[in-house]
């Protein structure tokens, strides 16, 4: 299929969060937005608390990138409410404000739509923190309609580093873990029953080291985030676990989203020893399980460890037909909305 690939200028500065017909929110610093057009200009329905100091100094984008003073996730809860994540807090929007939920141990990001939706509207979502010192690291619940987070499940201490994400398979009702980084600390787990028992489908080494994951009825698939080895997209049975590569892209793989049959995966510039370029390219699989290199952005001259990888941002959710919108942080090409269509 070719692709077309183009910048959205109306969109530029803005993120889209969540995109289906006629529904779109989009985020801007520690602002959130409503469209139903995504066109311009987009109703404005709340802004996140925070320091003065840093809303200050955020107006300079590249304060904002060294912050990470950004919002991660939203997610419609009805009613008007919103489940959101922004920089180091997680809470609920309502009536114009946010609200940090109680429960969380420690101030913590989630990483990019890396929360789980059940079928019953629960959310759960994982620490990412640095841990250097490998200390415990936790799964959270939110319980629909609380105000209160659960603890549902805890790594022991020296298990893993972080975790990357939680991820809702409702093909069979179960939440994927997704864990970090060195090799015994990379694993994909699984749950039935939020997390009262695990079940491992791998671990041990990076071919098992993800971020995201996608589903179909019969396989998952995912893209390897290896520091040390060549990345691969892999595609895993359902039945038998048995794994097969469908081919190596040129980083590591972060965030991924499907538009019908299409797969979408995209690597990072973060120069990597496996990198071959210090570049975030968008890659596609097809019905046909072709793996194609759409389109590549070179990292921009800034250090990624202060002012982030290079990286392509999908949305929470994507219920648009022939379309994907996507934001790029850390490229030449920094703050602005692309869009990939048929």
């Amino acid at each position: 299929m070719n692709w077309i690939i183009e910048r959205v200028p109306e969109l530029s500065g803005y993120t889209v969060e969540w995109a289906e017909p006629g529904n779109f929110y989009l985020s801007r610093k520690n602002e959130l937005f409503h469209s139903t057009t995504l066109k311009p200009p987009f109703e404005k329905i709340a802004v996140i608390d925070a320091p003065l100091w840093k809303q200050i100094a955020s107006k300079s984008r590249l304060i904002q990138r060294l912050l990470r003073f950004m919002v991660t996730n939203v997610i419609p809860l009805g009613n008007g409410y919103l489940f959101v994540t922004f920089d180091k807090s997680v809470g609920i929007v309502s009536d114009g404000k946010f609200r940090p939920l109680k429960g969380l141990v420690r101030p913590c990001r989630v990483l990019r739509s890396a929360c789980a939706i059940d079928k019953q509207g629960n959310i759960f979502f994982g620490e990412y923190l640095a841990n250097e010192e490998r200390g415990e690291m936790r799964i959270y619940k939110y319980p629909r309609g609380s105000d209160t987070l659960e603890v549902a499940y805890v790594f022991p201490p020296k298990s893993i580093r972080h975790i990357h994400g939680l991820y809702f398979d409702h093909y069979t009702d179960s939440i994927f873990c997704l864990t970090g980084d060195k090799e015994r600390e990379c694993k994909i787990l699984r749950s039935f029953d939020e997390f009262k028992t695990v079940e491992v489908i791998g671990q041990g080494d990076e071919t098992w080291r993800a971020v995201s994951i996608l589903f179909d009825r019969n396989y998952f698939y995912y893209g390897t985030d290896a520091e040390f080895r060549t990345n691969q997209i892999f595609k895993v049975n359902r039945k038998t676990l048995e794994r097969i590569s469908l081919g190596e892209v040129n980083g590591t793989v972060f965030y991924s989203k499907k538009l019908g049959e299409n797969l979408f995966f995209a690597t990072t510039a973060e120069n990597a020893p496996s990198q071959t370029e210090n570049v975030a390219t968008l890659w596609c699989i097809n019905k046909n399980e072709t793996c194609q290199k759409l389109i590549s952005f070179k990292k921009d001259i800034y250090p990624p460890t202060l002012f982030m990888f290079g990286i392509i941002h999908f949305p929470f959710v994507n219920k648009l037909q022939n379309e994907l919108y996507f934001h790029l942080v850390g490229v030449k090409e920094d703050n602005q909305t692309f869009r990939v269509k048929s």
